[in-house]
């Protein structure tokens, strides 16, 4: 009896010498080791990867803002005139083009107003004319600390409307907005207006016009856009 128990224990013991193996505590520990090591190396790429493709992103949209901002001033100025141009003496003119400069906490956020042949039609079938009141304008963002452009479009038929009303913005996330008047003669000015008697109801030549964008991951450094356009019908100053 006891020989034939002994042959079945020689039996069994192979068949289950298999399931006593298994990770010690060590190899535990090394591999959890091996792990943490591998995702704080692939961690910071990942948080770096991501966070460039937000900026990327954030750059596009602004990129797009600028592009659509320059070319709808371009667009508006030169096709500005002045009607009837008047007799240069100085006197108030409700036609005239007037460049202001403004500033809100201490940057420059410019004010210019015109007539010009870009009216936009926002779908009134009845308006056939194209002469407008064109103003730009900005105002500050509350929320955010940054300047908003706003432009305003009016049929030359209708009185201005009030001081920054009726307009549709234009783009935000501004830190500045400026313009620089060139005459034909190459002389820069602040500030330009055909109603006085020292600019004698003509347009400047060029208009050079800047954007600064606030870069929040660059505060001291805004992304800047700027383009110089030249006015036509300046040709036409007397």
């Amino acid at each position: 009896m006891k020989k034939q128990a002994h042959a079945l224990f020689k039996k069994i013991k192979p068949a289950c010498a298999g399931i006593e193996k298994g990770f010690t505590l060590l190899e535990i520990v090394f591999a959890i080791t091996i792990f943490a090591i591998i995702i704080a190396c692939i961690y910071p790429a990942y948080t770096s990867t991501y966070n460039n493709i937000e900026i990327a992103e954030n750059e596009s949209d602004i990129y797009y803002m600028a592009r659509v901002a320059l070319a709808r001033l371009t667009d508006d100025l030169e096709s500005a005139y002045i009607p009837g141009r008047g007799n240069g003496d100085g006197s108030s003119d409700t036609n005239a083009f007037i460049g202001e400069n403004e500033y809100i906490e201490n940057t420059r956020a410019d004010k210019i107003r015109f007539i010009s042949r870009a009216h936009i039609n926002f779908g009134d079938s009845f308006v056939s004319e194209r002469d407008a009141k064109i103003e730009y304008y900005t105002r500050l963002n509350e929320d955010t600390g940054a300047i908003t452009l706003y432009r305003s479009d009016t049929i030359n038929s209708i009185d201005w409307p009030e001081e920054k009303t009726e307009g549709y913005i234009l783009c935000e996330g501004l830190q500045s907005f400026y313009l620089t008047y060139t005459d034909k003669s190459g002389q820069e000015y602040d500030t330009w207006d055909s109603s006085d008697i020292n600019f004698k109801n003509i347009l400047p030549s060029l208009i050079v016009i800047t954007l600064e964008f606030i870069d929040d991951k660059n505060p001291e450094k805004p992304l800047r856009f700027s383009t110089g356009v030249y006015l036509p019908m300046s040709e036409k100053n007397e």
